[in-house]
């Protein structure tokens, strides 16, 4: 009895494991038929006429601007370019899809609409588009995903939405170096006041970590080299052109510092780590100005580099930098300098050539104790470039606290005064851009005076020492007086263009913050300037631009060793793209539109240290090292830099109808394009056959 109960058991113990064993299989032949029916209705591939797998993400890439098929039936290359001698792009310019651009970035009640199509997708056995759009029509928070809503909100003709024609339409993604706005007029940015045994000689490149080494070895602390990058503009006020050389149009901000990206991520990795701090957390921030004519060339004898750290007693040595990126704005027709320190900083700030104007009436401070209170205009003394540039603060620096949080790169603007014209307009600093527009008025030249204990609680993080910086806190006590509390807008819109980010990662896995952050920022568009070139030709008031940036930010999830290297490969951090906003000139400053995601790209290689003609400005020996680190998601290479940052927008000086877009590579070196309006309109009102869709 007991042997047959034996046997009895084992045979149902054997008949349970085939059971289960056959249910785990049935399960994963549903869950991989499912995923194989996403895949299959969310991509294309526009080869064929028929849905397919396709054997790598590129394979769905195809070439615009616009597509032209031959009589045998293949694409095209896009004649559309920049006016770049970058090399060529031999990968297509987007992806096609049949899921409307913007549904997989929109939310409901918080859950993300991409979430929500796929469950109704699961849960009927259907393709997602039918899901989307059946979605689409019963969730209204995700209305983008009907594709009849969405024909319908980007074509003002009934022909387009006609039921007949729907199939024909495929939303377009675009790849980042493929929806960059067209340019003209690039120029490099090379500080020629800067010493050649202060730059990194080309023929260390190669092995540049030992380069580093013996700097360290001689310096103990940090390095006694330069690169310049992150560049600030403006057009010279005109109350100051009588103290400047005639054709001094522009004047250009750059930061000037041994902290740099130029080489690829190993070379930093593999420093010794006193090595590594000595090239990154280095308190060597130098600020580079110099005078620019019309034409974005520099003025010879015109530019120098300032230590104004130390000049104004900021500065305490092994404790990093007390200023970065610094950045200029006209407020008023006066020159504000703006930098990142604990939060951010600003004074006013003048300008006279030698042997031009009436002599600045700048006080020399004796001592560093006097500086805490210096409230009249200071003249700074030029590290390099000689004397033929004076450059006076008007004041200390005062801190932006935006409400008492921490921040940087507030953008600064102006409007004017309703009620006096030719009296000062109310000054604001732009907080965030988005998703909600954060905007606070501020008197910059005012200040509130802070106890050292509040700066401390404001700034001290959990889990970090018990101190504080004796030198900054004296321009972080020196809070800019605030007028009223910060407006906050309402959500921006979904971008004008979708790209690649959205169709490869969906809802909760989009790789770049939501939260923008300036960039640069702000040119006056007219009604007449929006209603040229782009689709959208009915607007009734002006509007106000700029350029934001977001990034791939790093996360804890990185430098743990049980998350799949190729995890981490198709999502690197630190990775940068930009996008264009426009918004009301009055509060609360409501975004009303704001175009895809986009990169700007590479100096063109240099032939004998010479630039090709179609670059102007002056060869920079730092830019072909730009390309040891290119812009990647999904394993797919942009032809741009891993971080290009724009520091700076601006209308050009004299044609209104242009505008130039100032930015930094890589930490590493900078450089001025020129973009006409019209195509920053182009971008956030595109013509839905340019930008949107593509018929199939």
């Amino acid at each position: 009895a007991i042997k047959m109960r034996t046997i009895l058991c084992a045979g149902l113990m054997a008949s349970f494991w085939r059971l289960a064993t056959a249910g785990i299989a049935g399960a994963i032949v549903i869950v991989l038929g499912n995923h194989w029916r996403l895949v299959l209705h969310h991509v294309r591939d526009l080869r064929t006429n028929d849905l397919s797998l396709p054997p790598h993400p590129l394979s769905t890439f195809r070439h615009g601007h616009r597509t032209n098929i031959d009589a045998s039936g293949r694409y095209h290359r896009s004649t559309r370019s920049n006016t770049t001698d970058a090399k060529p792009n031999h990968d297509a310019s987007y992806i096609v899809s049949p899921i409307c651009g913007g549904c997989f970035r929109s939310r409901s009640n918080g859950k993300h609409c991409a979430e929500i199509v796929s469950a109704r997708q699961k849960k009927d056995h259907s393709s997602l588009s039918d899901a989307a759009t059946i979605v689409g029509k019963e969730n209204q928070d995700c209305n983008i995903c009907d594709i009849d809503y969405c024909l319908a909100s980007h074509f003002k003709d009934e022909k387009h939405s006609d039921q007949s024609a729907l199939k024909k339409y495929q939303t377009k993604y675009w790849r980042f170096d493929q929806s960059t706005p067209k340019f003209t007029n690039p120029t490099s940015l090379t500080l020629t006041s800067i010493p050649s045994e202060l730059r990194i000689p080309s023929s260390r490149f190669q092995d540049v970590g030992v380069y580093f080494q013996e700097k360290h070895n001689v310096t103990k602390s940090g390095m006694d080299f330069f690169v310049e990058y992150n560049p600030g503009l403006v057009a010279i006020p005109s109350k100051m052109e009588q103290n400047l050389p005639e054709e001094a149009v522009y004047l250009l901000s750059l930061r000037v510092t041994s902290a740099n990206n130029c080489f690829p991520t190993s070379t930093y990795a593999d420093l010794p780590k006193e090595v590594w701090n000595a090239v990154y957390i280095t308190d060597t921030n130098h600020l580079g100005l110099v005078l620019l004519d019309d034409k974005y060339q520099m003025i010879p004898g015109y530019d120098v580099v300032i230590d104004a750290g130390e000049q104004l007693g900021l500065k305490t040595p092994f404790e990093g930098p007390s200023f970065m990126d610094y950045r200029l704005f006209v407020l008023n027709d006066e020159i504000y300098l703006h930098a990142n320190a604990d939060t951010v900083v600003v004074t006013k700030m003048s300008l006279r050539a030698k042997g031009f104007g009436n002599p600045a009436a700048g006080v020399k401070v004796a001592a560093p104790s006097n500086i805490e209170r210096l409230d009249q205009p200071y003249n700074l003394k030029n590290l390099y470039g000689g004397d033929n540039l004076q450059v006076t603060l008007m004041h200390q620096f005062n801190t932006i606290w935006s409400g008492n949080v921490y921040g940087k790169n507030y953008a600064l603007f102006n409007l004017p005064n309703k009620t006096h014209p030719d009296a000062p307009g109310p000054i604001y600093a732009e907080i965030d851009i988005t998703p909600h527009h954060k905007v606070q008025q501020i008197l910059p030249e005012e200040y509130d005076q802070l106890q050292k204990k509040t700066i401390f609680e404001r700034i001290w993080k959990i889990g970090t020492k018990k101190k504080r910086r004796a030198d900054i806190d004296l321009v972080n006590m020196r809070a800019v007086k605030e007028v009223g509390n910060v407006t906050e807008s309402e959500d921006a819109p979904l971008p004008s263009f979708s790209t690649v980010d959205e169709h490869w990662f969906p809802g909760a896995d989009a790789p770049f913050k939501e939260a923008g952050h300036g960039g640069a920022c702000c040119v006056s568009f007219s009604v007449d300037e929006l209603n040229l070139g782009g689709s959208k030709n009915n607007h009734h008031e002006s509007l106000l631009v700029g350029i934001a940036h977001t990034k791939v930010s790093w996360k804890p999830w990185y430098s743990k060793k049980k998350v799949p290297r190729e995890r981490k490969d198709r999502v690197p951090h630190t990775h940068y793209v930009s996008y264009i906003y426009a918004f009301d000139p009055y509060p609360p400053f409501q975004i009303r539109a704001r175009s895809g995601y986009f990169c700007l790209g590479h100096v063109p290689l240099a032939t004998d240290n010479k630039l090709p003609p179609t670059e102007g400005g002056i060869f920079n020996p730092h830019s072909v090292l730009t390309r040891n680190r290119m812009l990647q998601q999904n394993k797919i290479t942009f032809d741009c830099p891993q971080v290009h940052y724009i520091s700076a927008y601006i209308e050009k000086a004299g044609d209104p109808s242009k505008t130039i877009i100032g930015y930094g590579l890589n930490d590493c070196t900078g450089r001025l394009v020129e973009v006409e309006k019209r195509e920053i309109v182009r971008l956030l009102y595109p013509d839905p056959m340019d930008m949107n869709f593509d018929v199939t």
